[in-house]
């Protein structure tokens, strides 16, 4: 579907190979975007961190090339933009100074064939930009790269990230919020789990994740780069992501959940499903792991998503690998089961293709897949956006994907916050209304003080 998918111009031959290189004295990267401003050529403005690459942290500025599909093009046009990505970057890689530095950071939304968030215009079926400049900062060091951009012209923009890195960061400061619960929320979400009920009962779906929207209002526009350092500081674990496309709004998460990591011919998923609040003290929360464990309608939803993920990588990979009992992965405010899984792709099989089976898993989507997304359009009544989607980056024989959950869209003085709770038989509305609230909450608790 070449017709739905947009991208920029060609780049010419050895364009990549034209900027500059150095090292870069900053005292907190994610401090930088405010001091630049948010305009070219430090537009889109894009952060990923991975907790467990050594505390590796990245920061994307300006673009060279975007690919991307428009809402509502279908699953077949967003997917297409990573294999797109990956046939730019045969080319580019080869020319820039330090090839593993060369990748694309974007995403795809939640179900492609629906249209995008309202409160975000940034958000596309799939988005994808090769930044101008990159800043990688591991071990205390940062280095930065410019592509794309004749040295005078790199030497300016180096000069002016130099200046930025100077200016002292105040530290990040927790904003007040106050939540507001639109009427009639609450009845239509008992509606929506009784409707999932229902089709459970009746042999059409085995699982689905039904989310709702958490409205948090501040007293004066939000800074979204304000929020992602209090999420880095105080979220020591899994993805952390800030997406700013535009000026007006951004999207921003602390995912625990990996859809892929590929490293070569390498490949790591996260199975994660059925939750439990964390529990205050460690004999709480020993009681609570204990409980979720023993748990049945946990354990029987966990090893639906893990079943499913199995059987779409089947085709694609080999030398599976996945616990015999899953584990429990805590978090701030809740506790997981968690399957890790690894394989190795088989010759031949493209990043894309493994995608476009796996995403999204039944964590966040349901069983039978489209039955249960459809059911999912149909119930919540709004379009999800980029919420659950993937967002990540796609390098030239390496990628990174988070499921874009314990995520929210900051707009003006607004921020949409996302909780998911996954129904199965036995669910109960007021529980997983309970469920959303927590996970929602253990996302918020990063950033927010509650009025």
């Amino acid at each position: 579907m070449d017709d739905v998918v947009t991208s920029t111009p060609a780049l010419r031959p050895g364009l990549a190979a034209v900027g500059v290189r150095a090292t870069l004295d900053c005292d907190d990267l994610y401090a930088l975007p405010a001091r630049l401003g948010a305009r070219a050529p430090f537009l889109p403005q894009i952060a990923w961190s991975d907790s467990s690459a050594g505390g590796e942290r990245w920061l994307a500025l300006g673009e060279i090339d975007s690919i991307s599909a428009p809402a509502g093009s279908g699953f077949a046009s967003a997917y297409e933009v990573v294999a797109r990505a990956r046939e730019r970057l045969k080319v580019m890689a080869s020319l820039a100074p330090d090839p593993a530095a060369v990748r694309y950071f974007g995403g795809i939304a939640f179900d492609p064939r629906h249209g995008a968030d309202p409160a975000w215009p940034g958000g596309e079926a799939a988005r994808f930009v090769l930044p101008r400049v990159f800043l990688r900062q591991a071990q205390g060091r940062t280095e930065v790269t410019v592509l794309g951009t004749p040295e005078p012209q790199a030497q300016r923009i180096l000069k002016r990230l130099r200046e930025a890195a100077r200016e002292p960061a105040a530290p990040a400061m927790p904003i007040r919020v106050r939540e507001t619960v639109p009427e009639q929320s609450r009845s239509r979400w008992t509606h929506a789990v009784q409707e999932v009920l229902r089709a459970i009962d009746a042999g059409a779906v085995r699982k689905v994740v039904l989310a709702r929207d958490i409205l948090l209002d501040a007293e004066q526009p939000i800074d979204c780069w304000e929020l992602h350092r209090l999420v880095h500081e105080r979220e020591p674990h899994g993805l952390r992501f800030c997406l700013r496309f535009d000026g007006d709004s951004a999207f921003m998460g602390a995912s625990p959940e990996r859809l892929v990591a590929q490293d070569g011919a390498a490949i790591a998923c996260d199975c994660l499903a059925g939750t439990i609040a964390r529990g205050a003290g460690e004999q709480a929360q020993a009681r609570n792991a204990a409980a979720l464990l023993a748990s049945e309608k946990d354990g029987r939803e966990h090893r639906i998503v893990l079943e499913e993920i199995l059987a779409a990588i089947a085709p694609h990979v080999c030398a599976v690998e996945s616990p015999a009992a899953p584990r429990i992965l805590t978090l701030a405010e809740v506790m997981h089961l968690w399957s890790p899984i690894r394989a190795r792709l088989r010759p031949g099989v493209s990043l894309s293709e493994l995608i476009e089976d796996l995403h999204p898993t039944p964590a966040v989507g349901g069983s039978p897949r489209l039955r249960a997304m459809d059911l999912i359009h149909e119930l919540e009544g709004r379009s999800r956006g980029w919420y659950a989607g993937l967002v990540g980056w796609i390098g030239h024989d390496a990628a990174d994907f988070a499921v874009a959950i314990r995520s929210g869209i900051v707009r003006g003085a607004r921020m949409t916050a996302f909780g998911g709770a996954g129904v199965v038989r036995g669910s109960d509305p007021y529980a997983e209304w309970d469920e959303t609230g927590r996970k929602a909450a253990s996302f918020i608790q990063l950033f927010a003080e509650r009025a």
